[in-house]
């Protein structure tokens, strides 16, 4: 019972602190190759936002043509809204794994480029399934940029692991 209390009370000050936070805006982009069902990404691209938020979000289609002439589409949208921006690192990182947390805790410095973006990517196939996680090959494009002048690196990273830990 304490425990349930605890996670209970615990997700509460995760979603309040969240919903409390800079966020000025959440890029997501994914690849989606030619031998990809284009339905199958948007799905994982649902996972990963939250079926609210992906409902409320236009994601645009751009043609692009790979090295050897396959074509391949890239999919992405711009969150402004700080709400559904808020919403979507809620749905991450309250579901990644400690694993994962951990190893974004020790590459945050150098996850945050020179104006500040927080970058990350998670694995398109995991999301699919419905589960989040840490991935570098074929994966899901995060930029994540808070309403922190560049200047303040250290607050910046400081937030970020604040998003991280929740």
């Amino acid at each position: 019972m304490y425990n349930k209390l605890y996670v209970f009370f615990n997700l509460k000050l995760f979603r309040s602190e969240v919903m409390s936070l800079p966020v000025s805006f959440v890029e997501v982009r994914v690849l989606v190759h030619a031998t990809e069902d284009l339905g199958k990404v948007l799905k994982s691209l649902m996972n990963l936002v939250g079926e609210d938020v992906f409902g409320e979000v236009e994601f645009s289609r751009e043609k692009l043509e790979g090295h050897y002439g396959n074509p391949i589409t890239l999919v992405k949208a711009k969150v402004y809204s700080k709400s559904q921006a808020r919403k979507i690192l809620q749905n991450i990182f309250s579901r990644l794994n400690a694993a994962d947390k951990s190893r974004l805790l020790d590459e945050v410095e150098s996850r945050v480029d020179e104006d500040g973006n927080f970058h990350f990517r998670l694995d398109k196939q995991e999301a699919y399934l419905g589960r989040i996680k840490l991935g570098n090959i074929d994966s899901v494009h995060f930029q994540v940029r808070l309403a922190i002048p560049r200047k303040q690196r250290e607050k910046i990273v400081n937030v970020f692991k604040k998003i991280i830990l929740g």
